[in-house]
């Protein structure tokens, strides 16, 4: 915010120093910073003299694009204005970059228009701040997941030419650190396009990458290369954890039955142990009494009622990178 003062206390002095020299033509800004895709307009303060018979000369405002080295629009002032504002609308500025807001006078006598770079107004163009996050989608669906993409930044309402967004995901089998060692990652690439609005979840589907799964996404308007906003690599299995499926009692009278539902795009494969929980007193500690090892893409394993004690006692299941165990209680009869 400082530098931004700074910036606008400088041009207010040239300004002044241009009206005690008696050459007080400027284009001045309201705001030297601009949010792209924003509903906000941009003013522009002009002020321009008279020729030397004292006639108002017939001048224009040209909105140029510096980043695709292009006019936008050329906005032109009434004969009799020789100061005002002039409002450049939300819609000329879709992207982020340089733009710049050049004074021309009227057409010389070669019929020919020369803009005044000296007489001109630089704007900073910024994109807006989007939140990226990932979501699951329906049980029905595991094979897919949701991106969902947030702004607080109230959006322009483009009237026509609405620019559409698109959301790339990277789907990798491992972090970058690891790669060097690791050779060449698998990584797999999609993308969707969407309308530009201030909230949505967008859907994809997952992309076999194996045991450890990471995601990187990245939002960009159609057609252009610069990143809006971007995160990752994330973690899926740590993003979203397993899920052990059991209900919260049961009765054991053959075998115990555990599903493991997996985060999205990532498959099964680990050790899934049972631990009888710790009796209250302190001396007696909590003990594991089994393990089983499902392979890759098994989902569901059997635990035998014999390794479960006569009564009604609470164990506990854990299962790869599972911090806190889903624990039940189960009752057994005695025979």
């Amino acid at each position: 915010m400082k530098p931004m003062l700074k910036d606008f206390s400088n041009l207010l002095l040239v300004v002044l120093c241009d009206y005690v020299l008696g050459e007080a033509e400027y284009l001045l800004l309201q705001e030297p910073v601009h949010v792209a895709l924003s509903d906000r307009t941009v003013s522009v303060g002009f002020h321009y003299l008279s020729d030397v018979n004292g006639t108002l000369r017939n001048v224009s405002v040209m909105l140029w694009e510096a980043n695709t080295n292009r006019t936008l629009t050329t906005k032109y002032l009434l004969t009799n204005q020789a100061q005002g504002t002039l409002q450049f609308e939300c819609f000329y500025f879709k992207e982020a970059g340089d733009y710049w807001f050049v004074m021309i006078p009227e057409v010389t006598d070669n019929g020919t228009q020369v803009p005044l770079w000296e007489k001109s107004a630089f704007l900073k163009v910024e994109w807006p701040v989007f939140h990226i996050d990932l979501n699951r989608t329906a049980k029905a669906a595991e094979g897919t997941f949701q991106v969902g993409v947030f702004t607080t930044q109230p959006l322009c309402l483009f009237p026509v030419d609405k620019p559409d967004m698109l959301v790339d995901v990277i789907f990798t089998d491992r972090l970058p650190e690891a790669r060097a060692s690791l050779g060449q990652p698998l990584e797999i690439r999609a993308s969707k396009r969407t309308k530009l609005t201030q909230g949505q979840w967008v859907e994809f589907g997952c992309a076999p990458v194996g045991v450890e799964a990471y995601v990187t996404v990245m939002l960009r308007l159609l057609g252009q290369d610069s990143v809006i906003a971007s995160t990752g690599p994330i973690d899926l299995a740590q993003k979203f954890g397993y899920k052990l499926m059991m209900a919260p009692e049961v009765t054991c009278e053959s075998v115990l039955e555990v599903m493991v539902l997996p985060p999205p795009c990532v498959f099964v494969q680990g050790v899934l142990a049972v631990y009888k929980e710790a009796p209250k007193r302190p001396e007696e500690r909590t003990f594991q009494v089994a393990e089983n090892r499902l392979p890759l893409g098994e989902r569901r394993t059997v635990f035998n009622c014999t390794l479960f004690d006569v009564g009604k006692n609470k164990y506990c299941f854990n299962f790869g990178i599972v911090k806190k165990g889903h624990c039940i209680l189960c009752k057994k009869k005695k025979k």
